[in-house]
């Protein structure tokens, strides 16, 4: 139905190659969730991948979007090759390249051409399933260690997902825990390092300025019936309400005899 939807309305879907949703619970299979759908976009689509910097199960989608005059000669890039497109269309043998491969080779010529004819075949088939990534990240990411732990973790549920044992299992939720904490102790260290290096030509500077002088705090109710006590006496006659009431014994059991 999506297929059909975009031939009729010309769009183009893009999905990222890995499962963008990985569940916590170890029964139920990874799946791709996100995808884009571009129409009359004149910017070339540079990249769309799974980023794996979250300890959720729902993992962040990139999509990076350029010029289409050309790559920006400033950004270092590297090349990625999704090699189970590779394999299918190699599968496919009914292609122009492997036609001028003659059914009989009975000659040296005959085997020079063949070797030609498949290796062109495999450099076009290449070429046309690889694409061309930045290859240093311009965001604050996660340490190389917690990503690596974070591949770890998706693997681990991926695994357990297919083979559903005991062991699997167990080692999927030690690596969920074991991620969380890591992942909350980067995020502590980016914060205190962010505070330590920022400036007030820094993009965040005021924002974080601004967040740490307000003044303005919301008032928890703190009445039984929800509502706001704002005189100091007030408050101090419901705090020493509510403590009582929590130092104060348990009623004694209602009979129904």
């Amino acid at each position: 139905m999506l297929a059909t939807l975009a031939e009729d309305h010309d769009l183009a879907i893009i999905a990222p190659l890995t499962p963008t949703y990985l569940p916590a619970n170890v029964r139920h299979r990874p799946n791709i969730l996100d995808l884009a759908i571009l129409k009359g976009v004149v910017l070339s689509l540079n990249s769309i991948e799974t980023v794996h910097c979250l300890g959720s199960d729902h993992l962040p989608v990139l999509l990076k979007l350029g010029s289409s005059t050309g790559e920006n000669p400033n950004i270092a890039t590297k090349t990625i090759i999704d090699w189970k497109r590779v394999s299918t269309a190699l599968e496919e043998v009914d292609t122009p390249n492997l036609n001028v491969i003659p059914d009989d080779i009975v000659s040296n010529n005959d085997i020079d051409t063949a070797i030609g004819a498949l290796t062109k075949h495999i450099r076009s088939v290449v070429k046309r399933c690889q694409r061309k990534v930045p290859a240093i990240p311009d965001r604050r990411g996660l340490p190389a260690d917690v990503r690596e732990l974070i591949r770890a973790k998706n693997a681990a549920l991926r695994r357990a997902s297919a083979y559903p044992t005991p062991e699997y299992r167990s080692r999927a939720q030690a690596l969920q825990r074991e991620v969380k904490a890591r992942v909350r102790e980067a995020k502590n260290d980016n914060w205190s390092d962010l505070m330590e290096e920022i400036t007030p030509s820094h993009k965040a500077y005021w924002a974080v300025a601004k967040a740490l002088k307000s003044d303005e705090w919301p008032c928890l109710p703190s009445k039984p019936d929800n509502d706001l006590a704002f005189d100091d006496q007030e408050k101090a006659e419901y705090l020493a309400d509510s403590i009582e009431l929590q130092c104060s014994l348990n009623p004694p059991p209602i009979s129904n005899t």
